[in-house]
């Protein structure tokens, strides 16, 4: 089934309720919301696009966005939220890999626009207003006409095409089909007890799966969605004090952790609010905090490939988070799929508690695999059927599931999955490197960063080399991907073979040290000198 028959579900039973409340506070019905769908979904039709075309976009997260979602649904095409944040070739990239037909740009991403045009391939591109020498989406939505017959998809048709990081650094389109999103929105719905009730604080956009989740569940349930439009601290205490959520499905350590050291934090009451904490385990003082405030909370384990909830998470709807013990996640939820945990070297699964491995999944959520990209599908699913995430979990004598890292060289700084294979050769790629490598620090805001290990080509100072190297970062890697500690090493610690780093050796140098935010970028010897 088409998943837009639950916007049109959704405007037969509450019309004039509010849908979406855009960041800036303009709020639309679910009334308008679909005659925006319908217009746009005509828009795209009049361009060609049609059953199983690719459509991307590059804009705010705000009702228009969803708009074009639900329109790109109804005409049988498929939906990509394209990550502007990133350096512009790896959009570009995913447009061309995806085969996209048609761009939906704003304003500000016009040169984007103009690149997926020329280098991507992309046969059309519309920019949202404003004269850009491109076709403006505003008039053409104009002209259209507010209804639309929505084509019939099946569950096994493309609906959305998410791309996410690899581990060698390029991305993976991973594939959400219509009914794999509509299973794990339903499945979301139930387990924590949305309802047309609930006004749900969206932190994340629609280039990542939970923007993408959160415009399907809460249209499926006839709730409100409440756009952040991106993450920026004081805007959402402003939406709490203002338009008191009572849902923020997720939320990861890092944005809790800039609402703790927020000075109006206090002034919150978060009565009646329910949250999933994602993106990593939850630490105590988090919990604690929000459970101070009144809110109810679990945390969850899910991954993009599970749409992207949920292999782990207590039902808030019946209250088993009470239960769960500090730091775990839960146990799998049976509704979503399959959990397993199997030996990552053998591939067995590992039977019993007191046990741990690498988690294993498949079911009604699970990804089909990556789109266009058969040799990385092929490699991620094994013969029995299962996905292997490559994140380990440890399994207590009571059944507990506890994340315990992962399998790779992938970590999560701020709940972002982050290739340090990627950051290793943007730093050997630097002409004074002889050899680079990064590891996995604590760090007291994003939970984990790169630290990198560098071997130079030539004499200067660890604090030069920093400077030298993090310039070099900025310029050739999204910002937020750069290493915040150097190591100045006269040999990276490597297998006899040179092929692999020895990330444990690297580890145990790391040992007890924690990069605080304040110190921004900085250096090993740094760390020691300002160590008690």
């Amino acid at each position: 089934m088409n998943l837009s028959w639950w916007l049109e579900r959704s405007f037969w039973e509450y019309p004039d309720k509010p849908a979406v409340v855009d960041a800036d506070g303009t709020t639309v019905s679910y009334r308008e919301l679909r005659a925006l769908a319908n217009r746009v979904g005509n828009v795209l039709a009049r361009h060609g696009v049609g059953e199983d075309d690719v459509v991307v976009t590059a804009m705010s997260d705000n009702h228009l966005h969803v708009a074009c979602l639900y329109g790109t649904l109804s005409v049988g095409a498929s939906f990509s939220g394209l990550n502007y944040k990133l350096h512009p070739g790896k959009p570009v990239a995913d447009a061309r890999h995806c085969g996209a037909k048609l761009a939906i740009v704003a304003p500000e991403h016009v040169d984007l626009g103009k690149r997926l045009q020329a280098e991507a391939g992309v046969e059309t591109v519309l920019v949202t207003t404003g004269d850009h020498g491109l076709a403006r989406l505003d008039q053409l939505l104009a002209e259209a006409a507010d209804e639309l017959r929505i084509v019939p998809r099946n569950a096994e048709d493309v609906a959305a095409i998410n791309f996410t990081s690899g581990t060698s650094g390029a991305s993976k389109g991973v594939t959400f089909t219509h009914g794999t999103l509509q299973n794990s929105a339903w499945g979301a719905v139930f387990l924590g007890g949305v309802d047309s009730r609930a006004r749900n604080l969206s932190l994340v956009g629609m280039y990542h799966s939970g923007g993408i989740h959160d415009s399907i569940r809460m249209v499926m349930a006839g709730g409100t969605i409440l756009w952040s439009d991106g993450w920026d601290v004081d805007r959402v205490i402003d939406i709490f004090l203002t338009r008191k959520p009572n849902w923020m499905y997720w939320i990861i350590p890092t944005m809790m952790r800039d609402l703790m050291r927020h000075p109006r934090f206090g002034e919150l009451d978060l009565q009646g609010l329910r949250t999933y904490v994602a993106g990593e385990p939850v630490p105590v003082d988090l919990r604690n905090a929000l459970l101070s405030k009144g809110a109810q909370v679990g945390n969850m384990y899910g991954l993009t490939e599970a749409m992207p909830v949920c292999v782990l998470g207590p039902s808030l709807y019946y209250g088993d988070e009470a239960a769960v013990p500090i730091g775990s996640s839960g146990r799998p939820s049976k509704g979503f799929c399959t959990a397993v945990l199997k030996d990552p070297f053998t591939g067995e699964i590992i039977e019993g508690n007191d046990v741990e491995g690498e988690v294993c999944i498949k079911g009604d959520v699970v990804t089909p695999g990556y789109f266009n990209d058969p040799d990385r599908t092929r490699q991620a699913f094994d013969e029995g059927g299962f996905l292997h995430t490559r994140d380990r979990a440890y399994r207590d004598p009571d059944g507990w599931w506890f994340i315990r890292g992962r399998t790779d060289d992938i970590i999560k700084p701020g709940g972002e999955k982050l290739s340090l294979l990627e950051v290793d050769a943007t730093l050997q790629a630097h002409p004074d490197v002889t050899d680079a490598a990064c590891v996995g620090v604590p760090h007291d805001r994003f939970g984990e960063v790169p630290a990198a290990f560098v071997e130079l080509a030539r004499p200067m100072s660890e604090e030069e080399m920093r400077d030298l190297l993090d310039a070099h970062c900025i310029a050739t890697l999204e910002r937020w991907k750069r290493p915040r500690l150097y190591v100045l090493v006269d040999a990276v610690p490597r297998t006899p073979a040179k092929r692999s780093k020895m990330a444990t050796v690297m580890k145990a140098q790391l040992e007890g040290m924690t990069v605080r935010d304040a110190d921004g970028v900085t250096t090993f010897g740094a760390m020691k000198v300002g160590a008690p």
